[in-house]
This record gives structure tokens, C-alpha cells and sequence, in this order.
């Protein structure tokens, strides 16, 4: 049995205690001493277990920590409940210490006991508590606990909100004692005798209702008046005490108590000139602001009163005038647009002598109150892809004046948003493109400035400015585009990283021309780089205008970093071909083919004719060549004409300069004028075959005139000799033919015997031609052979020659004697 007791116990423990105190129950519950041993563990154990409250921590459990109150909490509302643990004082404190800021709306924590060394706390509202978020959103409370010698601290931090379902009846109403109102008993049947004022009325409707007592005769209206019954009151003393309960349309109320004291009404002399008088003000005339004046008579001690409780209003005692007691505004307080005032008129020394009268004030509306907009500040960020009439906002406003009227929407632009933005009713729309890209929105921060103007239908109107703030985004629509020049030229000769060119890439989205360039493909290895940012292309290897005259390359040009956020999938990239010429640079010798040249030639060849061409190339197509002979031209015979060596006439006769018979000519072959310069030199040996002959004869083609028809007039003269004279005559001519006949019988027989000697005589010319000069020259003719007598069956045939072909014919000055050989189409001679 004590056993179980020290269970129970353990439990309890481990109810009201921490974590620490916990595991120590559990721990002595578990022990395996308890099993195993007799009584006498289970009185120890029992000892153990009075001593354990001596050793826990005093503490609040449940604070920290933090509530929340709606500010229409009324006093008496419980805040929070806690409890001190651990606590052996039989006699505890706990008190607020200190609240900040600093308020009285806390009572201090109430104590009750809840079990051993357990201490039941709650902090209510006091009476004096007045909420209000909008001035205090939270309070911080310190709370202290004195346990004997112990002090203990906690904090509970009470935030208060500024909405709240319940509705929130006036504290007079809502006290215990209530609220108190004096009537007398001729009051006119179901005349307004109070009104019951909610504080921020919310979740309408509301409805009104006399819970007790059950069967009242007094009526209450949906706005909360109460009203005196129909039959009206007997002219006796009286009071009747009203509980009224207040439900909102979500079931939330408060509840309250209205006193009505009846009152007698003696018969007096005392008359009010208008027993009903109706009144009609405006809102917001401030305090003391005239409302009427009311006349009674029948005695020269009237006093006045106002019998309806009202804080609205107040009247004169001495003049009857009734005036506002604060500034009324319907926008706060929408109950006062109609108020039914009960004024008695009444004798100061016999107050039974008295009269009542009827005031009925309207309070009319001002237009004082801008419309109310949500939101106040618009502000937003789009992209500048954002389409025309795309919906940005929709405003929610509200005339805050009783008597609303329409409201009306515009936009006010400023120079950046001009034409950007319109109003269809409350909703702000695009009008137009917006645009990111643009030096100017940079300068703006890309933000569009308006205002949207508010103006209800009042009399004057009143407006409401709400600011709008639209930031554009940056939307990479754009491509960039490649501009020129597309052909650049670079020297084959120009150093590494000389820079070839410029490739201009531009970017219509800001930042403007935000790109990066790459070249694809192109030559491996690379001849050429370009700069990524800024599109130099560079020479990055040798160039060989021999090789390749030409480079042409695809560039590749990508635009960085043109949205809100960096995105490689929305790049957009361009190609552009550029080409590259390279110019040609004199980097290389010319050279001939072949480099040695040999050839033979007669003397007589003509000075016009070309001794020998030499074929000569430099892989530098702009080069220039140029022939000097500079060596082996002895007697200065040869010379260059072009590529080809011509000669000047030779002399091999035996009195003047004697020629050499091979000329080793030595030919300087240059390819420029100008430094860079190469140059080769080429062998041209020449043999010249020694021989003579006269000068042609130059013809000349002898032009026929055209004939022409002409008449000629003349005296023709005739001469007839004598007879003799032609016998004489005829004789002389025949003797002439017959020796010219003879003459040419002789001519005739010596021209065969020359003819057979011009053969003999041209024979060395018919040797082989691959004989060199020397050994021409060396080989002189025969004497020709003895006269053969001429076979006119069998004619002697000359074998055919270069010589033969040049010289068709053989002849004998008649003059000196000498022979020679004659051309008979060009009359060319060349002496033997």
C-alpha cells in the first residue's frame, strides 16, 4: 500500500512539475532497489519523496509568452492565465512590476490555489482600460512572484489588435450599475428616451433586444432607440430597469442596463411657445455651435434642462439655448443624423411647476472627408514586354461622407509617362508600350511616375492623390546586329597581334551593345582572335600571301545580361561573315627557269631580233621585274629588252675591234625598285658565228594614185627623115641585135659555171648546227672543184640549209669583182 502510494505521488509530481522534476520520478519509480528489497527501501523511498519539493525550482510556467487583445476589450476581460509552481511560501505574492509603456489598464494577478505548491494566476482589464492600437500596439508586462525568500520574474507581452468582431458598447451602458435616464410622465407615447452608442460598430446588421424584463413595455427601434410605450406612463414615481443584449450578424454581443426613472408632472402655469420643434444643422460647426433656442412662460424663474440623455448636445439652463457639446461628425458617429431631444421648461423655486417640449435636430452631411483609397501608394514592377490595356491595379475607394456620392478616376502623367497609362473607371491600364531600352529611363531609375486622381461629387469636390510607381524590367527582345565594315586587309608581313579590324556589333536593349563576339571555325591553327568585348580582331599567327590570299570568318555575337536576371536560354546571337584579304609583301627572290641558257647566233643576225628570252617568276604577284645584264658584255654588244637579250652589231673585222666569238653574259634579275628588294642572277652564254653582208635594201611600196579623167590640149610634132637616113637606120639596129645576141650567148655559159661555184662555196654553211662558233668560224670553205661540164640530163641538186633558205642567189660585182650571195625577195646581200 505504500507502495502505491508513492506512485500516486510520483504522478502528481510529474504533473505539476518541469522536465528535470520528470525524469527524477521516473527515475526512483524504475529503481530496481524497489523490486528487490523489503520494507525498508519503501520507508526511504517514502522520505526521499517529502524532500523532493525542497529541491525543485520555483518557476512561472507559461510565461514568457504572448497574447493578443482586440481593443474594444472592455474591463474585467481576462488577459492571460498562468501558473506559479513550486512555491512551499504558504503565503505567495505576485504583482505587475512594471508595464511598458507605462499604463494602468492591468489589474494585478489574482492567486488561488491549485494543488500542492501549485498556484492558480490571471491578469484581467482594469476599469480604466482604453485600448487603442493605432496609439500602443503592445504592452510589456513584468511580473515578480515572492516565494519566502525566492523572487521569480516573468514577462507576458499583450499585443492589441485593432479589429474585432464584438461589438463594443459604451462602458456607462455596459457597467454593472448601467446607465440612468430621467423622464416625466407625460412624455408623448413612444417618443426616443435614449439611444444605445456602440463604439465602431462592425458586422452589420445589428439588432437590438429588451431581454429583460421578458414582457416590456418599452420598445426598441433597429438603430437602438428606446422608446416609451404606446399607452404612455401613469403620472406616478416610477423606475424600470431595462437589460438590452446587442448581436451583431455573426452572433457576437455585448449586453447592458438602462435605468428609466419616471417622473411625476404637476399642472403648472408654465407653457413652451412651441411644444414640437424640428431643427436641421450641419455637420462639423465645432463645439458650441447654435442649434436652437426654445421660449417658455408663466413665470420669471424658468429654468431649463434637457431630459433625453445626450452627450451631443447641451442646453442654457438660463436662456433655453441649445448648443453642440463637441464637434459632430456624422463619419464617426452616423447615429447623430437624427436626434428627438426631450426639454422640460421649469420653475427653479417650485420644479413641479414645469412644461416639456419636443426638439427633433437633423444633422446634415458635409462634403469634408476625401475619398478613401486602397491601396494609398501603388507601386509595382512589370516587364517591358507588358501589353497595352494589360490591368495594373484596380483601386478600391470610398467616399468616407455619409451621403456618398460618385466617384471619378483620371491620371495625372508626368513627362516620363506621358500617353503610358489610362484609367477605364477604377482600374489602371497600359496605353501604351513601355520601354526599358532607353538612356533616358535609365537616368529615372526605368520608372514610370503618375498620379491617380480621386474626386467624389460633393460640393466642392474633393480629391485624393494616390502616387503610382511603375518599374520596368529589362526584357531581352532584340538580337544584336552586325554593322560594317565587312572586308578588311592586313599586310601578309604584319607583326603578331596587330589589330586588323573592328567588328561592330550593336544591341538594341540596355545596356546598348552589351555583346560578346567569338569567332567559329575558321583555320587550324588559328590565324586570327577577336577581342570578346570589344570585337578587335587581332593576328594571332604568320600570313602567307603565296599560301592563302584570302580569310574569311564567322563571327558569332551574343548579347549578355538583358533581363531582370541572367539567362543563358534567352541569349540571342547573331552570325556575321567578315573577310580578310591579305596584301601581298615582298618576301620572296625571283628565280628563273632555267637558270643557265645556252645559244648560238650569226652575226648578221638582226640587232631587232631577240638573241635569247629568259623565263623568270616571282611567287610575289606585285612584283615588278627588271633585266640588267652585269656581267661578260664585252664591247657593251648586248643589252636587255624586257626579259629578252638583244645584241648591238658585232665587229669581227681584222682592222677594227675584233668581238670574242662567246659572250658569258651574267643577268641581274630584280623584283622592285623599292627596299624590300630580291634578286637572282641568271647565265646567258652566247656564240656568235662570224659573217658579212651587204645592208638590205630598204623598198618601198610606191602608191598608184587614183587616175583621173583629164582633158589635154597639145600641138603633136612629127618628124619624117629622108630615105637614106633609114636604110642607114635599119642596118645599125641589125648589127646591134646581133652582137647583143653574142653577149648573151657568153653570159649565159660563165652564169652556169657560177652557179656550180656558189654551191661549193655554201657547203660549210650546211654543216650540223650543233657546232659551236669556234669551230664554224675555224672551218674554212674548199676551193671549189674543177668546172664539171654541165649535164643537161641530170641537174646537180643542193642539199637545203639555213643558209640556202636566207640566200636564194649568187652574183659577181661587175664592179670590184667580188662575189656575194643575194636574197631576191628582200634584196639582202652578204659578200663572199
Amino acid at each position: 500500500m505504500l507502495l502505491d502510494t508513492s506512485i500516486s505521488a510520483g504522478h502528481n509530481l510529474q504533473q505539476n512539475t518541469g522536465d528535470r522534476t520528470e525524469d527524477s520520478t521516473i527515475s526512483l519509480y524504475r529503481s530496481p532497489l524497489v523490486a528487490d528489497m523489503g520494507s525498508f527501501p519503501i520507508v526511504l523511498l517514502c522520505i526521499l519523496l517529502l524532500f523532493v519539493p525542497l529541491v525543485r525550482t520555483q518557476n512561472f510556467v507559461g510565461l514568457p509568452t504572448t497574447v493578443t487583445l482586440p481593443q474594444s476589450s472592455p474591463q474585467g476581460t481576462l488577459v492571460y492565465k498562468f501558473t506559479l509552481d513550486n512555491c512551499g511560501s504558504n503565503n505567495p505574492t505576485v504583482a505587475i512590476n512594471s508595464v511598458s509603456p507605462s499604463t494602468t489598464f492591468f489589474n494585478n494577478p489574482t492567486l488561488t490555489t491549485s494543488g500542492l505548491l501549485t498556484y492558480d494566476l490571471q491578469i484581467t482589464l482594469s476599469s480604466t482600460v482604453d485600448l487603442n492600437a493605432y496609439s500602443v500596439n503592445q504592452y510589456t508586462l513584468n511580473i515578480t512572484a515572492t516565494c519566502g525568500n525566492v523572487t521569480i520574474d516573468g514577462q507576458l507581452f499583450v499585443k492589441v489588435s485593432s479589429t474585432s468582431n464584438v461589438p463594443q458598447c459604451v462602458p456607462g451602458f455596459s457597467s454593472q450599475a448601467g446607465d440612468t435616464v430621467q423622464v416625466y410622465s407625460n412624455i408623448p407615447a413612444s417618443s426616443v428616451i435614449y439611444t444605445v452608442v456602440l463604439r465602431q460598430p462592425n458586422n452589420a446588421p445589428i439588432t437590438y433586444t429588451i431581454t429583460q424584463p421578458v414582457s416590456s413595455v418599452f420598445t426598441i427601434s433597429s438603430n437602438g432607440e428606446v422608446m416609451v410605450p404606446a399607452a404612455g406612463f401613469t403620472n406616478v414615481l416610477k423606475t424600470y430597469q431595462l437589460k438590452i443584449l446587442v448581436v451583431d450578424s455573426l452572433g457576437n454581443n455585448c449586453t447592458g442596463t438602462l435605468n428609466v426613472n419616471v417622473l411625476p408632472v404637476t399642472t403648472t402655469s408654465i407653457n413652451i411657445t412651441m411644444a414640437s420643434k424640428a431643427v436641421t444643422i450641419t455637420e462639423n460647426g465645432g463645439p458650441n455651435y447654435f442649434v436652437t433656442i426654445l421660449q417658455a412662460q408663466g413665470s420669471s424663474n424658468i429654468v431649463y434642462e434637457m431630459i433625453t440623455p445626450t452627450t451631443a448636445y447641451y442646453i442654457q439652463p438660463g436662456t433655453g439655448t441649445i448648443r453642440t457639446s463637441y464637434n459632430l461628425d456624422l463619419e464617426k458617429t452616423p447615429g447623430l443624423a437624427f436626434t428627438s431631444l426631450q426639454v422640460r421648461a421649469y420653475d427653479m423655486y417650485q420644479r413641479s411647476y414645469s412644461a416639456t417640449a419636443t426638439v427633433n435636430i437633423t444633422v446634415l452631411d458635409v462634403n469634408d472627408i476625401a475619398p478613401s483609397c486602397s491601396p494609398a501608394v501603388f507601386t509595382t514592377a512589370v516587364p517591358e514586354t507588358t501589353p497595352i490595356n494589360q490591368l495594373l491595379v484596380s483601386f478600391t475607394c470610398t467616399d468616407p461622407d455619409v451621403n456618398s456620392t460618385k466617384l471619378t478616376y483620371s491620371i495625372i502623367p508626368n513627362a516620363n509617362s506621358l500617353y503610358s497609362f489610362r484609367m477605364s473607371g477604377s482600374q489602371l491600364l497600359v496605353n501604351q508600350t513601355l520601354t526599358y531600352d532607353s538612356a533616358e529611363m535609365a537616368s529615372l531609375n526605368f520608372q514610370y511616375a503618375a498620379t491617380v486622381v480621386v474626386s467624389d461629387g460633393g460640393s466642392p469636390p474633393l480629391i485624393t492623390n494616390i502616387p503610382v510607381f511603375v518599374t520596368v524590367t529589362p526584357v531581352n527582345q532584340y538580337p544584336p546586329v552586325c554593322n560594317g565594315p565587312f572586308v578588311y586587309s592586313v599586310n601578309e608581313n604584319a607583326p603578331f597581334g596587330t589589330v586588323v579590324g573592328q567588328v561592330n556589333g550593336t544591341d538594341a536593349d540596355y545596356k546598348f551593345n552589351n555583346v560578346e563576339f567569338s569567332i567559329q571555325g575558321g583555320t587550324n591553327p588559328p590565324a586570327f582572335y577577336i577581342n570578346p568585348r570589344n570585337g578587335e580582331v587581332h593576328l594571332l599567327g604568320p600570313l602567307d600571301y603565296e599560301t592563302t590570299t584570302t580569310y574569311s570568318l564567322k563571327i558569332q555575337v551574343v548579347d549578355l545580361n538583358n533581363d531582370i536576371k541572367p539567362d543563358p536560354e534567352n541569349q540571342k546571337t547573331t552570325f556575321c561573315t567578315i573577310t580578310i584579304n591579305v596584301q601581298d609583301y615582298n618576301d620572296n627572290p625571283p628565280f628563273c627557269t632555267p637558270p643557265y641558257y645556252l645559244t648560238t647566233i650569226y652575226s648578221t643576225l638582226s640587232t631587232t631580233a631577240n638573241v635569247q628570252s629568259l623565263n623568270c617568276k616571282d611567287n610575289d604577284v606585285t612584283s615588278v621585274l627588271t633585266y640588267t645584264i652585269v656581267g661578260g658584255d664585252t664591247n657593251n654588244r648586248f643589252y636587255m629588252n624586257g626579259n629578252s637579250v638583244r645584241h648591238n652589231p658585232f665587229s669581227y673585222n681584222n682592222n677594227g675591234i675584233n668581238d670574242p666569238l662567246t659572250f658569258e653574259l651574267l643577268v641581274l634579275v630584280t623584283d622592285s625598285t623599292n627596299p624590300p628588294q630580291y634578286s637572282t642572277t641568271a647565265t646567258v652564254i652566247v656564240n656568235v658565228v662570224p659573217w658579212t653582208t651587204t645592208q638590205p635594201t630598204t623598198t618601198s611600196t610606191t602608191t598608184t594614185p587614183q587616175k583621173q579623167t583629164r582633158i589635154v590640149y597639145g600641138t603633136v610634132t612629127y618628124w619624117q627623115p629622108d630615105v637614106w637616113f633609114m636604110v642607114v637606120l635599119t642596118i645599125t639596129g641589125l648589127l646591134l641585135l646581133g652582137g647583143l645576141a653574142l653577149l648573151a650567148w657568153k653570159l649565159t655559159k660563165g652564169c652556169t659555171i657560177c652557179s656550180s661555184g656558189a654551191q661549193e662555196a655554201t657547203q660549210p654553211l650546211l654543216k650540223d648546227s650543233s657546232l659551236t662558233g669556234v669551230d664554224r668560224a675555224a672551218e674554212v670553205p674548199k676551193d671549189p672543184p674543177p668546172e664539171q661540164p654541165p649535164n643537161k640530163e641530170k641537174k646537180d641538186i643542193a642539199p637545203l640549209s639555213p643558209l640556202s633558205l636566207q640566200f636564194d642567189g649568187r652574183a659577181q660585182d661587175p664592179v670590184t669583182g667580188r662575189e656575194y650571195l643575194f636574197n631576191s625577195h628582200t634584196g639582202e646581200r652578204r659578200w663572199l
